[in-house]
């Protein structure tokens, strides 16, 4: 009876903190320029606390800040964005979807175009790879939290395009992807595309993305992008970050008291834990 009891307030209590986070003080915090790679983030009406969280969290634990690019989804208007991060202490630039839309049009990647339409993942790729042409890009989905310094872990700018992730407990891939990427993965290449470093020009014609996604259209999967993001990467930095850095697990989901972060760096919260990130924003940031 005792565990049902705990198990239901592991689950019930993050909403509670959800709704205490809001106001949470936004201090003024000044950081140097870090200029090895921009931050490119993604959010919407369903996920920009968030979002604001996650940035929160860099700014309290990262002793330099990158320049940030926040792509709304198409739910949210720029300004909405804007008065919901206006805390960010660096340089910020905020752009609507149809940016990014009209920048893959030009280039006459339709397939990317039909994936973003039909799934919030497709955008994901489109706004990475977009950017990524222009300079490094540091990808951050907004159910990450830091709690130490990340920015010795980014790479330095390299020649030619790069790719790497983090590591994931357990692997997840579109195998259809994968076979129509000729990929070779085994069990033990767990990668998570929860945040990437990914730079170059040109990632998305080199592998031939536009016949896969105009292949698998209209059956994409929830791991449709990241088993893209998997093998371009299988063969540049791959699994960048071990779940050592950015951890990854599932084992504390019926977990009332915050999580340790002792040197802890950064933890994803994929979906099955994802209320548990409400816990740890509320104790922690």
């Amino acid at each position: 009876m005792f565990e049902k009891v705990t198990g239901s307030l592991a689950y019930r209590l993050p909403y509670f903190y959800r709704h205490l986070v809001k106001f949470k003080t936004r201090p003024k915090i000044e950081r140097k320029v870090f200029p090895a790679a921009t931050i490119v983030m993604m959010t919407g009406k369903n996920y920009l606390t968030m979002s604001s969280m996650s940035l929160l969290s860099m700014i309290k634990a990262w002793d330099s800040l990158p320049r940030l690019v926040v792509m709304g989804d198409g739910t949210i208007s720029v300004p909405e964005i804007k008065n919901k991060i206006s805390f960010w202490p660096g340089e910020l630039l905020i752009e609507d979807w149809g940016v990014t839309a009209a920048y893959h049009s030009g280039k006459k990647r339709n397939a990317l175009l039909e994936y973003a339409d039909h799934h919030p993942f497709g955008k994901k790729l489109a706004v990475i790879l977009r950017y990524a042409e222009q300079s490094p890009v540091v990808w951050i989905d907004s159910d990450v939290l830091f709690f130490d310094n990340f920015t010795p872990f980014i790479p330095q700018k390299r020649d030619g395009w790069a790719c790497g992730g983090s590591e994931d407990f357990e692997a997840a891939y579109h195998h259809q992807v994968l076979r129509l990427l000729g990929s070779n993965f085994h069990d033990q290449y767990k990668f998570n595309a929860g945040v990437l470093y990914v730079s170059g020009e040109g990632i998305y014609e080199q592998f031939d993305l536009e016949q896969v996604l105009a292949k698998i259209h209209p059956d994409y999967d929830f791991c449709t992008e990241q088993s893209i993001f998997a093998q371009i990467a299988s063969g540049s930095l791959g699994v960048l970050w071990s779940g050592n850095v950015i951890r990854n697990f599932n084992a504390d989901n019926q977990q009332i008291k915050a999580m340790p972060v002792d040197k802890i760096i950064a933890r994803h919260y994929t979906s099955n834990v994802r209320h548990l990130f409400w816990r740890d924003a509320f104790f922690h940031i």
